[in-house]
């Protein structure tokens, strides 16, 4: 059989392992994973190493435009003082290139998707269209305990979700994305459950990122935001929480009963100064946790390599065991468990999966000597060694090149849009 694209040669991540494999893709599904060489349209033999292609599971892309505008503060400080109120001056076309700027830095370093909650999601999801990759979308919707204000930013996400979801051959996957409980009154998080219960979509909402969050809701509901968000009857297996680093053992337990999935943002926790997760905890307890950057003004970057070291870096620290984490276990917080978190039937190299595959070299200086691939991914990679990236059964980027827009045009636009804020 000729396939689409046959790639030989190559040390693949199969079952949570590397293997020697050779890899064919048809449309955009992987269709054979084995020992026999395989012939393609489009063929590669890179005596590389395969992975899943990246997931950034949190993360506002268009905020790549902040990158650097507003440093070392806290998070409602950064907020108030700085992040709320240069937003004001965004235009809807000013997020379209912003997204493509993160998108652009994205796939040089090996992410195949991403999960975005932001303003402006008609632009975000026409960025994804054009530049091929692959996302999960949300309009990031907040009452402020307003009755009028939560009937439009209900409208706004439900009708943003009825536009987009399913667009460009599956590409986006469209849902419901409430802020925050501090931003959003538990009537307004009822509406929104009951509407995503309906239409069968995901939710995806920030949690007990800080310390002050956890408090601000006790004072106002006399619960931490877990429990209060179990009260309601917000929490399910369709209910992916970014942050999640203020938790108790109780919550943790509220958690995996729901079977919620959480998001880990590691080094925006640390920027922001909100804290380290219990990431060991969540996942021996069978909590899914999967990585995510955030947005690049609190980052400053979107390369899920740099989180991957740092997650396993600060679980040392938190618990003060070498062995807190596992490398074998962050790589898949960072290629298969964003996949898992939103449902999508990737991030895995096995037949009739996504076809979503990121080629990495590993003949670089970083990674010599060679002892494990995967402790080599998690602790020496800066994300500039992937050198080809596969999305959707399509070649995105070749030789590092990246091959559906132009990333100059991009570089000149965001220059011009930068003037408006300084």
């Amino acid at each position: 059989m000729i396939y689409d694209i046959a790639i030989n040669n190559c040390l693949c991540f199969v079952d949570d392992s590397f293997i020697n494999a050779n890899v064919g893709i048809e449309g955009n599904k992987i269709k054979y994973v084995g020992k026999q060489n395989v012939k393609g349209d489009i063929e590669f033999n890179e005596k590389a190493v395969l992975i899943p292609a990246l997931f950034n599971a949190h993360t506002h892309v268009a905020m790549s435009l902040f990158r650097g505008y507003a440093e070392d503060m806290p998070l409602m400080k950064w907020l108030k003082d700085k992040i709320w109120k240069v937003e004001k001056k965004l235009k809807p076309k000013d997020i379209y290139w912003g997204t493509m700027l993160g998108i652009t830095e994205m796939i040089k370093s090996g992410i195949g998707s991403f999960s975005d909650l932001y303003i402006y999601m008609d632009e975000v999801a026409k960025a994804v269209g054009e530049s091929g990759i692959r996302a999960v979308l949300c309009y990031g919707m907040a009452d402020r305990g307003e009755e009028e204000r939560a009937k439009k930013e209900l409208e706004i996400g439900e009708e943003f979700v009825r536009k987009w979801n399913n667009e460009f051959n599956g590409r986006v996957k469209a849902i419901f994305g409430p802020h925050a409980p501090y931003t959003c009154s538990p009537e307004f998080l009822k509406k929104v459950r009951e509407r995503a219960k309906e239409v069968k979509s995901i939710v995806h909402i920030h949690v007990s990122e800080t310390q002050w969050e956890v408090e601000e809701i006790k004072k106002r509901y006399g619960d931490t935001p877990v429990n209060m968000l179990e009260r309601i009857g917000f929490l399910d297996s369709d209910t992916v929480i970014a942050h999640a680093v203020w938790l108790s053992d109780e919550e943790i337990k509220v958690l995996k009963k729901r079977n919620v999935s959480v998001v880990h943002c590691p080094v925006s926790n640390l920027k922001l100064s909100s804290g380290i997760a219990r990431v060991r905890d969540m996942i021996k307890s069978g909590i899914n946790v999967a990585l995510g950057t955030d947005g690049a003004a609190s980052n400053n970057s979107y390369n899920l390599f740099q989180e991957m070291k740092f997650t396993s870096l600060l679980q040392k620290i938190k618990y003060m065991r070498a062995d807190a984490i596992k490398s074998i276990d962050v790589l898949k917080m960072a290629v298969k468990n964003g996949y898992k978190a939103y449902g999508i039937n990737g991030g895995e190299i096995k037949p009739e999966k996504l076809a979503d595959i990121a080629i990495i070299d590993v003949k670089v200086a970083n990674f010599y000597p060679l002892y494990s691939i995967e402790n080599s991914l998690v602790y020496s990679a800066y994300g500039s060694e992937v050198t080809h990236l596969i999305i959707d059964g399509k070649v995105v980027m070749e030789e590092r090149e990246i091959l559906t827009f132009d990333e100059e045009k991009v570089f000149d636009k965001v220059e011009k849009i930068k003037e408006k804020f300084i």
